[in-house]
């Protein structure tokens, strides 16, 4: 039996490198990684990413959470961030995928709420909208960075996430049930995600779920490899890189804004975390070239076909 640590978690599947941009997208033809790896995409989950599989043609079989579905075209397949999940498709399957950044969801209430879940949309025959819209999101992602790429992307996944939630439940398959720890860590991550200012303690978010810190902290290394606090820290310089990315702050101010009381100690905690200082971070983003600033933290465009 495949024990949980023994699950790799992967920023995309099949890749060893990492792209440590605040709020990553990926976008590519369904075929490309599922004709790769021979039609068969085995266990794995992501951290921090939230994918979205619009199967055109095709069939399969999915295995998300430890349930067997199986999957026919046409279809929606979302998979929150940590949810387990590997496939087995047909040969003529097609259609596209994005992965996409949870810290990216937090910018509309929309595309939080019908995005970042796992879950069945199963479409009707004559819906061609989600597949203009996937098509049009692949064809943006492949464009040239400029200054309004990143725009471009995010309006159209507001519009995907709005057009899903405008399907209604009733085209909402089965809702997949996580396992008990699967659902405490995805609570821990939402409180993370909202309260990481305010530097909570492990001890209160396990008091809130109802669980010890010791197991809280053993949930997050079998499902992710690190420990709570490692967890909490990790989103505490994501938004330290965004504002010294996206803003003008001053990196006392940035402290200030992030909990801090004392600025020497944020640039000690940021190095620590980083390997350099926030001012180094801001100065190397600086200086690359116009056209890596302007993708920053969108992900670069796939090389394969």
């Amino acid at each position: 039996m495949r024990t949980p640590s023994a699950i790799p978690t992967v920023q995309l599947y099949g890749d060893q490198s990492w792209q440590q941009t605040p709020d990553y997208l990926h976008c590519e033809p369904l075929i490309t990684r599922s004709r790769e790896h021979q039609f068969k995409i085995r266990p794995h989950r992501h951290p921090g990413i939230s994918q979205v599989f619009h199967l055109r043609s095709g069939t399969g079989e999915a295995n998300i959470d430890g349930q067997v579905i199986s999957i026919r075209a046409p279809m929606l397949i979302l998979i929150s961030q940590m949810s387990v999940h590997d496939f087995l498709w047909s040969e003529d399957v097609a259609g596209t995928v994005l992965s996409v950044a949870t810290t990216r969801l937090e910018r509309s209430e929309a595309v939080g709420s019908a995005l970042a879940k796992t879950a069945l949309v199963r479409l009707p025959d004559d819906n061609d909208q989600i597949e203009q819209l996937m098509e049009m999101l692949l064809r943006e992602y492949r464009r040239t960075p400029d200054k309004d790429r990143d725009h471009a992307l995010q309006a159209l996944i507001d519009l995907l996430a709005i057009t899903i939630h405008r399907l209604g439940p009733g085209s909402i398959g089965e809702q997949v049930r996580a396992h008990r720890g699967q659902e405490h860590l995805q609570r821990f991550l939402e409180m993370v995600n909202r309260d990481y200012v305010a530097q909570r303690t492990v001890e209160s978010y396990a008091l809130d779920l109802g669980i010890t810190a010791p197991y809280l902290n053993q949930l997050c290394r079998e499902l992710t490899g690190r420990n709570a606090l490692q967890i909490v820290h990790e989103r505490i310089v994501l938004e330290a890189r965004r504002y010294l990315i996206y803003t003008a702050l001053r990196v006392s101010e940035i402290a200030y804004q992030l909990g801090f009381a004392d600025p020497a100690y944020f640039t000690r905690f940021f190095r620590r975390l980083s390997g350099q200082s926030p001012r180094q971070f801001r100065q190397e983003r600086q200086d690359q070239t116009p056209t890596n600033s302007s993708s920053a933290g969108i992900g670069r465009p796939s090389k394969k076909p």
